[in-house]
């Protein structure tokens, strides 16, 4: 209980954010404008550089406005990475529809290959702040990992329900922990999605068969591949 409260109020503090300044006032049509393009500045620089690279000033002069204004709504860089991540959801439609299918009734490893697609394209469509804050969290910076734990909360709520599913059929050993099953597919797939456009068409890896593999693998940890 603790986890989702924190999760809740953690939302709410991100959203009175987007709300106001730091002087506490209100940010109109004008501000959000404003902050917006300095978020969508800030990730376009990201694509090239790492977070320690890019300064306030960096944004500012690509925005086209000044550091003063910048602070007007951000107290740093590594805070626009973290806005830019409140409005980019770590699921879609389609991940929520198959997850919340019958994996153990026909169609479970068609199910597993459209699953991994989902996510995939999900993941590249926000790769740039997605791999920063990755990196971030990693590098043990806690804001970073709570917002990737918040993000991956859905899906892993969806994929623990599915393997004490496939437990309780006798598919997947009762030894294992459901959380940790889940947690250890989103690993592979968010490695598989951030690496997998780079490898090669040629070798026998391509980001096709990759996906491919995720899949079987996907299937067989939710009790869906034999």
């Amino acid at each position: 209980m603790t986890g989702a409260v924190e999760t809740s109020l953690s939302k709410s503090a991100r959203a009175r954010a987007a709300r106001y300044n730091h002087y506490g006032q209100k940010i109109g049509s004008k501000g959000e404008r404003t902050r917006q393009t300095l978020i969508d500045t800030t990730v376009a620089l990201l694509e090239t550089h790492g977070l320690r690279d890019v300064s306030v000033a960096d944004v500012a002069r690509s925005a086209q406005t000044s550091p003063a204004t910048f602070y007007v709504y951000f107290r740093g860089v590594p805070e626009v990475v973290l806005a830019a991540l409140a409005s980019a959801a770590q699921s879609t439609p389609e991940i929520d529809q198959a997850l919340a299918q019958d994996w153990l009734a026909t169609g479970g490893k068609r199910l597993a290959r459209t699953f991994v697609d989902a996510y995939c394209d999900m993941w590249n469509s926000n790769r740039t702040i997605f791999r920063v804050r990755n990196l971030a969290a990693e590098e043990g910076d806690e804001r970073f990992y709570r917002a990737r734990m918040e993000a991956a909360l859905p899906i892993m709520t969806g994929l623990t329900a599915l393997v004490k599913k496939a437990q309780t059929d006798g598919l997947v050993p009762r030894d294992l922990k459901p959380r940790s099953c889940g947690a250890t597919i989103l690993m592979m797939l968010e490695r598989l999605a951030a690496v997998g456009p780079m490898a090669r068409e040629d070798d026998d890896i391509s980001y096709d068969a990759l996906r491919a593999a995720a899949a079987h693998t996907v299937a067989m940890m939710l009790g869906a591949g034999a």
